[in-house]
């Protein structure tokens, strides 16, 4: 959240406004983008123009864990620090955005509405409890200028503005793209608050192909910077890449990841489902139904939905029954509940909640702030519930 959670008292002063989303800052800029012809032109503007990426949206920059990752807000009040709208809650999406899925920050940028409905803001949001925090990234060719972008996760209008500063290169490349950038950049170069609490962010690469079953050192430099290796291991890499297949087993310690399908090609789902595990492999019947799936995901997930009332949850802020109905039966097959399971789920702290120190996360008074104790990641400690076993039957924050 651009490091948000590392701010000075002074600076403070300057993000005491930040979590709210407005529609009407929203509905600006989409009329801009109409009339300019793309979400992103802006972005695409300044590549034009040689001026290159903007660092927001440049993995290689920012390069401090903090700054690109998802944090807990803590601002500072008295001799204290406060939780001002809840433990943070990241919420990534990767798009592809070569060939035929050219047009799909354009088609995400349009649903950000009901984006903000289903899971942030609204009266049965699924992510309510939580600091929601939204980041776009896109997933191109190796071949192309710009393999891999992602914004900062950002809790506001923040997040439509990034999504601007894009370049989507929207060309063919190869049959395979690059999403195993992706998944390095959430493996092992995205630091979270949440996982400290031993629960998990989301994580939704949306395509219509494979990823590259390894990791080619040259554009992993291209797209992270010189450093990477050291950004993601330490002072001492090892001496071999891991494969994508080791990645993603990694990913899955800290994040719900879920492959969004547009389309029905075989191998693409016989590939992610290697990867991630055929429950994690979602059919997504359009790109425009994003906001819908994702919020039946992480509804199902979180255990504040079940099947039926994942229906009625649709239903009721505007999608046909029918339609509804079909949505909840294509990711019937995930392991609901899940994040529930984890034993912090119901402890975490809740927005105005008193800390002692910037660094703690724990607030104060409570029996785990004496211990200062992280939980270990649920992952390693906890063997997932089958799918089966778990199921059941003007916005302000």
């Amino acid at each position: 959240m651009s490091g948000l959670g590392t701010l000075t008292r002074k600076e403070s002063a300057e993000v005491r406004e930040k979590g709210g989303w407005s529609d009407a800052t929203y509905r600006s800029r989409a009329t801009e983008a109409s009339v300019r012809g793309s979400t992103t032109f802006v972005g695409e503007e300044r590549a034009k123009q040689g001026k290159g990426i903007d660092p927001l949206v440049d993995p290689s920059k920012y390069t401090d864990q903090n700054k690109r990752g998802s944090n807990n807000l803590l601002v500072p009040e008295g001799d204290g620090f406060v939780l001002q709208f809840g433990v943070a809650m990241p919420v990534e999406t990767d798009l592809d955005t070569t060939g035929s899925m050219g047009r799909n920050v354009d088609i995400a940028f349009g649903v950000l509405p009901k984006v903000q409905n289903l899971l942030v803001q609204g009266g049965s949001a699924v992510l309510k409890r939580y600091h929601t925090q939204i980041a776009t990234g896109i997933v191109q060719d190796r071949t192309d200028r710009y393999p891999y972008l992602r914004s900062m996760f950002e809790p506001d209008n923040e997040v439509e503005r990034q999504m601007g500063l894009l370049v989507p290169q929207r060309a063919g490349g190869d049959e395979t793209e690059d999403y195993q950038l992706g998944l390095f950049m959430a493996a092992y170069i995205t630091k979270t608050s949440i996982t400290r609490y031993g629960l998990k962010g989301y994580y939704f690469p949306v395509g219509d192909e494979k990823g590259r079953d390894e990791l080619d050192k040259r554009v992993l430099e291209q797209v992270f910077g010189s450093e990477v290796l050291e950004r993601a291991f330490g002072p001492k890499p090892p001496q071999s890449l891991p494969l994508t297949a080791e990645i993603a087993k990694k990913v899955l310690e800290n994040w719900h990841v879920f492959f969004l399908q547009v389309g029905d090609l075989s191998h693409v789902t016989e590939w992610w489902s290697k990867l991630l595990g055929r429950e994690r492999v979602i059919r997504l019947p359009r790109t425009e139904d994003i906001a819908e799936v994702q919020a039946c995901i992480i509804g199902l997930t979180e255990g504040v939905l079940d099947m039926q009332s994942a229906v009625d949850f649709l239903s009721e802020s505007g999608v046909k029954r029918d339609k509804s109905a079909r949505i909840v039966e294509a990711v019937s097959n995930i392991p609901v509940g899940l994040q529930a399971t984890y034993p912090n789920f119901k402890k975490i702290p809740i927005a105005g909640a008193r800390f002692k120190s910037r660094d703690d996360i724990w607030p104060i008074g409570t029996k785990e702030s004496k211990s200062s104790k992280v939980v270990a990641n649920p992952a390693t400690t906890k063997k997932p519930t089958s799918p089966k076993e778990n199921k059941k039957n003007d916005w302000k924050l």
